[in-house]
């Protein structure tokens, strides 16, 4: 394989909280997204998207090299509920349902099966052609907080109002704690992510790509991916700059706070297979 280039940078600008990880072994690559608990939740000392992304990450840098798709996202999954356990036991935390313990997206390629696999909803392009992914209810989610934030503009408040104090924050945040019961749920609004309970076959895809000749993987702190890194940045960077409530253009279910330099935490990687 070869890297042509690579970047990952936490949304507030400091790689210490960034709960994204890049994974560039012999026999894989990975993308992994650490899912930001809106409870402010840590284990180790670290948020507990940053704590998934980490586990898994070290998990991947271990795994055999022939492993299937379906065996590795038990083997991640296993190694994530086991870590997590261990880390609450340790601090003597009591953890709430399992809904809420760590959890990270997965975007896996394996040089072996030429294959790559997906877990929940990154971003990957082969040969040009993008494969998008955003789940029936964060569609929801999104149009719910555009809506709102359209009324409280209505009701006199200004753009700046809104980025100091974002009020669909504390409308958005219930609703998804009580969704994630459709985490690795095989039904209507089911949805995978590694988290510590099994994955069903349906939210395992495994995608062969024997032929590729270039492939981005890149996480959803990216709205475009575009064929280079910094075509993909100029992008973002246009985006944040015009819309920095993430409401008009690309809604999204947060905007960039105050001080930060996006809405969310972002990789990108591009490699010739």
């Amino acid at each position: 394989m070869q890297i042509i280039e690579q970047f990952s940078e936490g949304k507030t600008g400091d790689n210490a909280l960034n709960e994204d990880r890049i994974v560039v072994t012999k026999d894989f690559i990975a993308v992994l997204d650490g899912a930001t608990a809106r409870s402010g939740h840590n284990l180790r000392g670290m948020p507990n998207g940053k704590f998934a992304s980490t586990i898994v990450g070290e998990a991947i840098e271990k795994m055999d090299a022939q492993i299937t798709g379906r065996a590795a996202a038990d083997y991640l999954t296993e190694t994530l509920l086991r870590e997590t356990r261990a880390a609450a036991e340790a601090e003597g935390r009591a953890l709430d349902e399992i809904w809420a313990y760590p959890a990270a997206a997965a975007l896996i390629y394996s040089v072996a099966h030429r294959e790559i696999w997906r877990i929940a909803d990154s971003t990957f392009v082969i040969d040009g052609r993008g494969n998008y992914k955003m789940f029936p209810q964060e569609k929801t989610w999104v149009e719910l907080r555009r809506a709102y934030l359209h009324a409280e503009i209505a009701r006199g408040k200004t753009e700046e109002d809104l980025l100091l104090n974002d009020s669909s924050w504390n409308l958005l945040t219930p609703l998804i704690g009580e969704f994630k019961i459709f985490a690795n749920y095989d039904g209507p609004y089911g949805y995978g992510v590694i988290n510590g309970t099994k994955i069903p076959d349906t939210h395992v895809e495994v995608y062969p790509a024997p032929q590729a000749v270039e492939i981005i993987f890149a996480s959803d702190g990216y709205t475009e991916v575009e064929s280079t890194l910094v075509e993909t940045e100029k992008y973002l960077k246009e985006l944040v700059t015009n819309d920095p409530l993430m409401y008009r253009t690309q809604p999204q279910v947060k905007g960039v706070k105050p001080g930060y330099v996006s809405f969310d935490d972002r990789s990108y990687i591009r490699f010739r297979p």
